[in-house]
């Protein structure tokens, strides 16, 4: 039978917009340092192993933050802590571009990872506060569409800047940004439709320790860190990996090629994000939210298989069109488990997502490493492309044992 639902308001999807725009910046700040670093390099006299450094020292406080910050965000009033999250990290930004030597690019790289951690530990929890559950995986697939849009604009973006200004006034001006978001944000957010968003219900909130003994100790927790420490090496793999596959597998030469191919691939990640949340509320129309969600991930599974044959492929284009359907899939997946995480615990959606980030952040830095190894010594990349297959299976495997809570949303 059909089930019928409160409908959600026309403006609790622009707070989803904002925090897409967030995540955008997100990615535009981490992104800025990976762009510019040739020019960096060769104005500062640093070698690939101190360009190594600047590149671990993000992922490593960005990974480890994580545990850490979704306590505090279950603390605080969302509203503000969430702008002065994007104002920290845009500042942590900008200052890079002061920088005169190795030492001050370190300290606001290991800043910036610091204070970008917040992003999805808040996002997660102003989500499932704002949206009912046949929502939330459209609403995540909104803001988590960020990553792969500023992934996309980066590169001409930062250059162009860099072009006129420099490379120093490029992290600035990114860095701004940021706080032009924060004041549109702040003006946005008085909305008293908004008020039950940042008010908690539960003011007596769990102290730390025992908040994160009762998500540990919670089998749902469990069967969905099974899911974060599967899907996110894959969602590594296809953002980290892909443009050296193409440059060593397939023969092509930095340029305008790879970045067609690489547009391309990355536009079905972002088609995956949105392709997640408009399915469950199409079909959790006739059955329940829970048989809805399976179906969507189930069918991205099967997607997800495109990853072991794409290296057979005789063509590029085939092999592109391939990997763009995988990338639909590693989308759909990824909203899937942020929906999965904030159903976690109720009174500390942002704890559970912080340990749930993390460790599927760490999860994912491991597996970029083993790529690596595996890749330098057989001199191919189909094991790693078959193990993202294998990863989606399994992850499929735990999540038929989730089911989705308050499927039906006060009228």
């Amino acid at each position: 039978m059909p089930h019928s639902v409160a409908r959600t308001p026309a403006k609790a999807w622009g707070l989803c917009i904002f925090l897409f725009l967030a995540t955008a910046l997100n990615y535009l700040d981490r992104q800025t340092m990976s762009i510019l670093a040739p020019t960096i390099q060769r104005e500062m006299a640093l070698d690939n192993v101190a360009l190594g450094w600047l590149f671990s020292v993000f992922y490593y406080s960005y990974t480890f933050a994580q545990f850490a910050v979704g306590v505090f965000l279950d603390r605080a009033n969302l509203r503000w802590a969430f702008a002065i999250a994007v104002v920290a990290w845009s500042t942590a930004a900008g200052l890079t571009g002061l920088s005169t030597g190795f030492a001050g690019l370190f300290l606001f790289r290991l800043l910036l990872g610091l204070t970008e951690s917040a992003n999805w530990p808040a996002a997660m929890r102003i989500v499932a506060r704002l949206l009912p559950p046949r929502d939330r995986s459209l609403g995540n697939g909104i803001f988590t569409s960020g990553t792969s849009v500023g992934a996309l604009i980066a590169p001409s973006l930062i250059l162009g800047i860099a072009a006129l200004v420099g490379w120093r006034w490029a992290f600035v001006a990114v860095g701004s940004f940021g706080f032009l978001w924060a004041g549109a944000w702040l003006l946005f957010t008085r909305d008293p439709l908004f008020a039950h968003v940042w008010q908690d219900a539960s003011p007596q909130r769990p102290a730390a320790a025992p908040a994160y003994a009762a998500i540990l100790r919670s089998s749902r927790f469990w069967r969905v860190f099974a899911v974060a420490i599967l899907v996110n090496p894959c969602l590594y793999f296809n953002v980290n990996w892909l443009p050296t596959y193409f440059a060593q597998q397939r023969g092509m030469q930095p340029g305008r090629e790879v970045g067609i191919a690489l547009t391309i691939i990355y536009l079905g990640l972002d088609l995956g994000y949105l392709a997640c949340g408009f399915g469950v509320r199409q079909l959790s129309r006739r059955r329940s939210v829970t048989s809805a969600r399976r179906i969507v991930f189930l069918a991205a599974t099967v997607l997800m298989g495109l990853s072991a044959v794409a290296p057979l492929l005789p063509s590029v284009p085939l092999t592109v069109a391939a990997l763009a359907l995988v990338n639909l899939a590693v989308g759909a997946w990824i909203a899937m488990y942020l929906t999965m995480g904030q159903e976690v615990s109720k009174e500390s959606v942002s704890t559970a997502a912080g340990l749930l980030g993390g460790s599927g952040s760490l999860a994912g830095a491991l597996a970029m490493w083993g790529v690596g190894k595996v890749t330098q010594h057989t001199g191919s990349f189909t094991i790693p492309m078959a193990c993202v297959s294998l990863a989606a299976l399994c992850a499929a495997f735990a999540g038929m044992f989730i089911r989705a809570q308050d499927e039906n949303p006060p009228r």
